[in-house]
């Protein structure tokens, strides 16, 4: 009975222990979530507070491969936010939420381009990044500080920090505009040089759809990864190009000698040149539509042709065009009224040496859901005036042409002409 009684008196203290734990892990629970509650009323109430909006640069990727870019935001209410970015035009109105999760979570949760275009799938954004992952952007970001002189994100996705800095007035309306304005002005050159000391002049890496440059003269330096601003370019970080450590170079105004201007560092060290592209580059990397009234005598000869093999088999063509399509120059077919839609690469190389003349040949890979008997049935012969020639392109000598001329330098009566608009019924237009 003894030990019975001694068996309660240690089991007694123990009990209490444990009772006071439980009733500390409730009052913890409780004010684990009055302070989240709290922390996301906070967010909401700082970030509609500032009636003029605010403003953050986003590099969507962590490791910054697309480059950067600027957004604004207005949060209107509890659930409407206007968002505006300087690749997408105009401003648009979604809504957005602030949900409780690790810590307060900033999540645009309705469909708005100026934002999700950053985190939409390659195959949805124009081809930029992977096709299941494109740039990798986020849209929901933890709130790790949210008061009136700044707001501190982390993206939920990619880890990146972000600030948000608070804007003024009519700053909203006027500087997204104004960004969006010298986002047009330097995407009308997909052509950039670059110019140091001794007037050496190189052509810098850069693809017109993302916004980062390499330099070919020093392939083991970082790649410089910046944004478009007003006046000018500003980096992700310093660079040294050139010996020359820049962080920013800003636009100069159009001279005899650089007629399309140039970007410059404070102490005119060196220069990033616009320059217009060369017409095979701006052929090769577009998508143009042929039709049977835009070829000349050969090609109509060999349409002539395919036509009634065509008819007799039934194929309807509903477009035909020739480019680009990712990284291959293809020529793509719409057949059946759309269920049909594909063809096969062809070769299409600039000469070297030469700013108008391309090289084309049939590769032969198969693309879509375009059939052998496709092919055979009549195609073949449409596709016949460009295979295994050699063109010297010509156009109405602006910087983009809508329309180009390619005529066959080995044979005078082999002339196409290509546009950008879409050619329905090519076979009769």
């Amino acid at each position: 009975m003894k030990l019975k009684y001694l068996l309660v008196l240690f089991l007694l203290p123990a009990l209490l222990i444990t009772s006071c734990k439980r009733e500390d892990d409730r009052i913890f629970e409780t004010n684990a979530t009055v302070r989240m509650t709290e922390a996301v009323q906070n967010a909401y109430t700082v970030l509609q507070a500032n009636k003029a909006g605010w403003m953050m640069n986003y590099y969507p990727s962590k490791n910054q491969e697309f480059g950067g870019y600027t957004i604004f935001t207005k949060f209107i209410s509890n659930a409407k936010v206007s968002v505006a970015s300087d690749p997408i035009k105009g401003i648009e109105t979604s809504s957005y939420t602030i949900n409780p999760e690790s810590g307060p979570v900033l999540s645009f949760d309705g469909f708005n381009k100026s934002i999700h275009w950053f985190s939409e799938p390659g195959k949805d954004n124009g081809g930029i990044g992977p096709d299941d992952s494109g740039m990798q952007g986020d849209f929901e970001f933890i709130v790790l500080k949210a008061t009136a002189d700044s707001v501190v994100l982390k993206g939920k996705k990619s880890g990146s920090h972000l600030v948000m800095l608070p804007l003024k007035g009519t700053e909203f309306e006027s500087m997204s505009a104004s960004y969006q304005e010298a986002a047009n002005k330097f995407n009308e050159f997909e052509v950039y040089q670059l110019e140091t000391a001794g007037n050496k002049v190189v052509e810098l890496g850069y693809d017109p759809k993302i916004r980062v440059f390499s330099n070919p003269n020093d392939p083991s330096a970082k790649d410089i990864s910046f944004r478009v601003v007003p006046g000018g370019l500003e980096f992700y970080e310093p660079y040294t190009i050139a010996g020359k450590t820049v962080a920013r170079v800003d636009f100069i105004a159009p001279t005899t000698t650089y007629p399309s201007g140039y970007y410059t560092d404070k102490d005119n060290s060196l220069k990033i040149i616009p320059v217009p592209t060369p017409l095979n580059r701006w052929f090769k990397n577009n998508l143009w539509s042929v039709s049977y009234k835009n070829m000349g005598a050969l090609g109509k000869l060999y349409w002539n042709a395919g036509r009634p093999m065509l008819k007799e088999r039934g194929i309807v063509v509903n477009n035909f065009y020739i480019g680009k399509n990712g990284s291959d120059g293809v020529i793509i077919w719409v057949l059946q009224g759309g269920s049909v839609v594909g063809g096969l690469t062809h070769i299409i190389q600039p000469k070297a040496g030469t700013e108008d003349q391309v090289y084309i040949e049939l590769e032969g890979y198969g693309v879509g859901n375009f059939v052998l008997a496709h092919w055979q049935g009549g195609l073949n012969y449409l596709s016949a005036p460009f295979d295994g020639n050699t063109f010297k392109i010509t156009s109405d000598g602006t910087a983009k042409p809508s329309v180009i001329t390619l005529t066959d330098m080995a044979d005078p009566r082999n002339v196409i002409k290509l546009t950008l608009d879409d050619i329905s019924d090519p076979l009769n237009n």
